[in-house]
């Protein structure tokens, strides 16, 4: 009887810690930064987009002493 008990404590703690791991799934799944209006992987793009003649103006001297 014990080793039966001592099985469904074994599943029932690997049950929660697959639920557990489906929770952080699920939220970062549904985190609004996963949204693209809420980051960019093109730094670039974002610069150019938000900050225009600021970037070229800050920029256009990075490749000189090269």
């Amino acid at each position: 009887m014990s080793t039966f008990v001592t099985e469904l404590k074994k599943q029932h703690a690997e049950f929660m810690s697959k639920q557990g791991k489906q929770r952080v799934a699920r939220q970062v799944e549904q985190s609004p930064l996963r949204n693209e209006d809420f980051y960019y992987t093109d730094a670039s793009k974002y610069a150019e987009q938000y900050y225009g003649d600021v970037y070229h103006a800050t920029t256009k001297f990075d490749n000189d002493w090269d």
